[in-house]
């Protein structure tokens, strides 16, 4: 990627990992919008990356925020779609030690052409609806004229945090939304991912400790939508963009998140079959010794599938797998070492057991090293 830096602002042109929300870096299980699970998406950005002061300053307000134009992957298309995000978060400064933040960060599929439903409207008036979130025009499927057209989808994102000597809290809410029940009535009432983070600066045994705790059981109720309700969020799904919230096979939010397929339910093809899920995240890093670092992960879920399916299962009077919840165990270990200055050898174990996904484990073995081509003077 290129990046451009001027003043405040930056612009991007390539392929970047978009650290957009308030997760923890280091230890967290990923964020309900954009995690580092799938390879970036191609695309342009603009906008303040980082905090910084505004004309709201008085009332000890600074913002970030961007947006973006990317280009999906084909996948089951025959034409690949666009992806449209943008955000804006707002931070108060609540003392000199603590503040609290608050943003948005919307995301939507639109454009390309699928098999089932052919040539999607793509010109640049269909742009600026995806962008003001406006219905489609005669031209398109009935559906998209009723509602907004494209598939958005995005997270309200509440953050707490507090630094005081060495120590450093961080408290977050990330609550997801498929339509405007969940982003603006809230009406999938607590889904989401809560997280707490605790930092110190000294070299110690433990010196990051994080727990998160995801939910996504409500989704606004287990119905489809009527001429009075708006329906089942079915996470990261989509009627049109039937591989959902995916990036070459691979889920672009929450890797907890996972696909499948059932042959003439939601799709024919890979679909997000599991997104209703319960689960614990705990993460741990520190020191061994000066020159050995250490960093352990270990997720425990209960993963219930997608209410679309289980309510198929059940009027055909199948068994639906899952259920009564799938128990899935994740983890991982890692030792970093530091043999010279520029150069790190890394080796880590991880492991997947349980119910949802066959057995798999794996070791990566790295080397890194870090030069530069400039000279540094005193």
């Amino acid at each position: 990627f290129i990046r451009l830096h001027k003043r405040d602002f930056t612009l991007t042109i390539g392929r970047v990992n978009k650290s957009l929300s308030n997760e923890s870096k280091l230890l967290s299980s990923g964020s309900l919008a954009i995690s580092n699970n799938a390879l970036p998406i191609p695309s342009i950005s603009f906008g303040i990356n980082n905090f910084s002061p505004t004309y709201l300053s008085k009332f000890n307000l600074i913002l970030k925020g961007g947006i973006s134009h990317g280009w999906l992957n084909k996948d089951q298309y025959l034409e690949a779609p666009f992806l449209h995000q943008k955000n804006l978060f707002f931070k108060k400064q609540l003392n000199s030690s603590s503040s609290i933040s608050l943003g948005i960060i919307h995301l939507a599929m639109w454009g390309g052409s699928t098999k089932v439903h052919g040539k999607q409207s793509q010109q640049f008036s269909d742009y600026l609806k995806i962008v003001f979130l406006r219905p489609g025009s005669n031209k398109d499927i009935e559906q998209e004229q009723i509602n907004t057209l494209g598939n958005h989808l995005g997270i309200w994102d509440l953050a707490y945090e507090k630094k005081q000597n060495n120590f450093f809290l961080k408290l977050y809410y990330q609550h997801p939304f498929e339509d405007e029940s969940g982003a603006r009535w809230l009406l999938n009432r607590f889904d989401g991912l809560y997280g707490i983070e605790l930092i110190s600066k000294d070299d110690s045994f433990i010196n990051k400790f994080l727990y998160e705790y995801i939910n996504t059981m409500n989704q606004s109720g287990s119905f489809g939508a009527t001429d009075s309700t708006y329906g089942w969020d079915n996470y990261y799904n989509h009627y049109i963009y039937q591989s959902g919230w995916t990036y070459y096979n691979k889920v672009i939010g929450n890797p907890l998140f996972t696909l499948g397929s059932n042959k003439g339910s939601y799709s024919d093809g890979v679909y997000i079959v599991n997104n209703r899920i319960k689960a614990h995240h705990l993460g741990l890093m520190g020191n061994l010794t000066k020159k050995i670092n250490y960093k352990i992960l270990f997720t425990y879920s209960q993963n219930f599938g997608i209410f679309s399916d289980m309510n198929r299962f059940k009027n055909e009077k199948k068994i639906y797998k899952f259920e009564n919840g799938l128990i899935q165990r994740s983890g991982l270990v890692q030792l970093q070492m530091k043999y010279i200055n520029k150069l790190d050898f890394e080796i880590s174990y991880a492991i997947d057991n349980g119910q949802l996904l066959k057995l798999s484990k794996s070791i990566l073995i790295a080397i890194n090293y870090n030069f530069s081509l400039n000279s540094v003077s005193k």
